[in-house]
């Protein structure tokens, strides 16, 4: 083989390797409850998985493996694993139910947009369908899976705390909040604030921050649910 193609052979596996194993990107937001101090909120997506934690790779995390479809949630104070596994949707829209996007103002591939469930404006936010998609796309599988967890969350919600909001945005209507691209801020009726603090794409992939503990206990929350019915 002669030389140039050689070199053309190495730049090919090299590609296709790191098309493969992939880099990784990370996105952090400073979130803020309705009462109390702010947050720092990290996402670490590669695709395979997307890790969510508090900003340091030492803190509790969640784990969300995009292949199997299943999240974990790690508590390194207990050393226990709470497993979350998709499973089907029994719960359908209410009686009275709306929903529906009011686009506020655009510029480019950036749009502010409010969120309207049955007339109240659950979140105005601000996103763009150019910044970081692999990472909206990584939040909304998330989300997705985890709809049926937190469908029998809301039925276990006596009727009067229940709110549409949620039953839209984490139950019924995960992709809508994702439909304008990754969010740059955004602002909840329930009082819940976020703004992008920092981001960086394509840097070096830690593994072991994605492993989950071997030696620490796992408990599934269906089985659990189902044990307790």
């Amino acid at each position: 083989m002669k030389l140039k193609g050689f070199i053309v052979l190495c730049l090919l596996l090299a590609a296709r390797y790191a098309l493969a194993t992939g880099g990784m990107t990370e996105v952090t937001y400073m979130d803020q409850e309705a009462e109390g101090g702010g947050y720092v909120t990290r996402y670490l997506v590669t695709p395979r998985f997307l890790r969510m934690d508090y900003g340091r790779d030492r803190d509790d995390y969640v784990l969300y493996d995009r292949s199997e479809k299943r999240a974990y949630s790690i508590n390194n104070g207990r050393r226990e694993v709470m497993v979350f596994e998709p499973g089907p949707l029994h719960l359908d829209p209410p009686k009275e139910w709306n929903i529906k996007e009011d686009v506020l103002n655009e510029r480019n591939a950036e749009k502010r947009v409010d969120i309207i469930v049955n007339g109240t404006v659950c979140s105005r936010l601000t996103a763009s369908a150019r910044f970081l998609p692999e990472v909206a796309q990584a939040l909304m599988e998330f989300q997705e899976t985890m709809a049926a967890t937190q469908a029998a969350t809301y039925l276990a919600t006596p009727p009067e705390e229940r709110d549409p909001c949620d039953l839209a945005r984490l139950v019924l209507e995960p992709r809508r909040w994702f439909k304008y691209g990754l969010s740059l801020d955004e602002l909840d009726n329930n009082g819940f604030s976020r703004r992008l603090l920092n981001y960086q794409a394509d840097i070096a992939l830690r593994p072991a921050i994605f492993d989950i503990p071997a030696d620490y206990r796992q408990l599934n929350l269906q089985q659990i649910r189902g044990e307790a019915q």
